[in-house]
């Protein structure tokens, strides 16, 4: 089977936003199991290969000052399984690039899912593709998300909200927790922890609370 062809939208999200549903993914992949000294499943892990597409190849400038450089441009990013959007600020998705929202209209046609974390769920919105939906950003984001995006069944009761192919997620943590689940429910449970492991991570479930893991459970 080919490897996954996960796409990144390089913004200025928060960090976490994108460094750890990624993180996720990374932590239970075939090479990463391999070298945590885990052979006997690593080829059971995840086979993915990650794109962040820029507009252009011009490093992204994050809110603290962080840098990130895109591997691929939107004219010459291959064909995408998935697509990650992380959150920016609010005066960015007032101002969205129309070449990276045309981009993201096009692409969440090709892909299975989309994926947003915190007020990339705005980002989203904004782009024309969550209307009637239900969907879900940042919590505290909520009033400026109802302003940008009127025509979304905006909720904030839930950790994240899957509305057929659109994922979105609440704040940063709850885009790890979310990406957590699409790992348990695509593989095997020993794949999933083993990656939970290596993060000293443990998700919580859709309501926020913490899900059981094997390593919980007294024998």
């Amino acid at each position: 089977m080919a490897p996954i062809q996960f796409g990144i939208i390089m913004i200025p999200f928060q960090v976490t936003d994108v460094a750890g549903p990624v993180d996720v993914l990374s932590s239970s992949s075939i090479p990463y199991l391999r070298g945590f000294g885990n052979p006997g499943i690593a080829e059971r892990g995840i086979d993915i290969k990650f794109h962040y597409i820029g507009e252009e190849m011009e490093p992204v400038v994050h809110g603290t000052g962080f840098r990130s450089l895109p591997t691929t441009t939107i004219s010459t990013c291959p064909k995408l399984d998935y697509l990650l959007i992380g959150g920016p600020s609010p005066d960015y998705l007032k101002a969205i690039p129309p070449a990276l929202a045309s981009f993201v209209r096009e692409r969440a046609d090709e892909v299975k899912i989309v994926f947003t974390t915190c007020t990339g769920g705005i980002f989203a919105s904004v782009s024309g593709l969550l209307d009637g939906l239900n969907a879900m950003t940042n919590h505290e984001a909520m009033a400026l998300a109802r302003e940008l995006g009127p025509n979304v069944k905006w909720t904030a009761e839930k950790n994240w909200v899957v509305d057929g192919k659109f994922w979105t997620a609440g704040g940063a943590c709850a885009g790890m927790d979310m990406m957590a689940h699409w790992v348990m429910e695509n593989y095997d449970r020993d794949i999933a922890e083993a990656g939970f492991a290596a993060l000293a991570y443990e998700p919580r479930d859709v309501n926020g609370k913490q899900v059981v893991l094997s390593r919980h459970v007294t024998k």
